[in-house]
């Protein structure tokens, strides 16, 4: 049996995050979980039917930050020192929900074995995604309030030593939530301490670590399996198989009154969507799950 690992990472809606995990209760599938230390919500363990479910050692999750990378590659090493044999790991946020059946995804994931699904965006100019690669300080202070506060002290214009020769390498744009098969994870968890070494004083490295690593070892650039990048237009097909709205939000929080859209994009191909808030709307929340069943 073709195993998958879903790996969330989680800061708030704790009842949101029981129906998440609810919806992932599967058979083939286990479930591991961090939790942002700095949440103040109780989130009570939750008891699940078929999938086995770890929750991890919280630690502190700041936006901008390289514990953003570091709650990441935690979860893909847990989950790889399961020993399971995962032949797909999905690292979603709390705020997601699937669009689609297990069975469904499964089916999928198992057609299109060995692929790598990753969402490459052109939004970001290569000047600001150099920028990100800069020595910065205050990182744990940019967002306040989910506004960005510029804090931050920039060293010099150099960028940092780790990049080969000194030189940039093609730099790439993708958002962070991913669904990668086995191979891949097992090499970034090979190789991170120096991804943390690398991103330690970067700024929103999330969004290039992983893009940055396919390029670098172009036996996984050939497995990916969308390599268009987005603009932005909700018609397009998002490669990481999520359906985020940017165009009207940062990301947009879905409303009941979206669910055609939803619905119209799990039809071109995608399998999850975020973003979904239950003190914004829990009626979307319902209304998918119960279309999923």
């Amino acid at each position: 049996m073709r195993r998958h690992a879903y790996l969330i990472i989680a800061n708030r809606n704790p009842k949101q995050l029981t129906k998440l995990l609810k919806a992932l209760d599967d058979c083939r599938n286990d479930i591991f979980v961090m939790i942002d230390k700095k949440s103040k919500d109780i989130f009570e363990k939750v008891k699940l039917n078929f999938s086995s479910l770890t929750y991890l050692k919280p630690i502190n999750i700041f936006w901008g930050d390289v514990s953003q990378i570091q709650a990441e590659l935690n979860l893909f090493e847990e989950s790889l020192n399961a020993k399971r044999g995962y032949e797909y790991y999905h690292l979603l946020s709390g705020l997601d929900l699937p669009l689609a059946s297990q069975n469904e995804i499964h089916n999928f994931f198992q057609k299109h074995s060995g692929k790598e699904f990753i969402a490459y965006s052109s939004m970001v100019s290569t000047e600001d995604l150099a920028n990100r690669l800069k020595k910065h300080h205050f990182t744990k202070t940019f967002r306040t309030k989910s506004r960005l506060v510029r804090l931050y002290h920039k060293i010099d214009n150099k960028f940092l030593l780790f990049l080969p020769s000194h030189n940039v390498p093609h730099l790439v744009f993708a958002s962070n939530w991913v669904s990668l098969e086995g191979e891949l994870v097992s090499e970034l968890i090979k190789n991170k301490e120096e991804i943390l070494k690398r991103y330690k004083n970067s700024l929103c490295a999330d969004e290039l670590f992983i893009p940055i690593f396919i390029e670098e070892h172009p036996k996984f650039k050939e497995k990916v399996f969308y390599k268009k990048t987005l603009h932005d237009s909700p018609y397009e097909f998002q490669g990481n198989l999520r359906y985020i709205n940017w165009w009207d939000g940062t990301p947009y929080t879905w409303h009941l009154r979206d669910y055609h859209k939803l619905i119209e994009a799990k039809k071109r191909g995608h399998l999850f969507a975020r973003k979904f808030d239950e003190t914004v709307d829990s009626e979307i929340i319902d209304k998918i799950i119960e279309y999923i069943e």
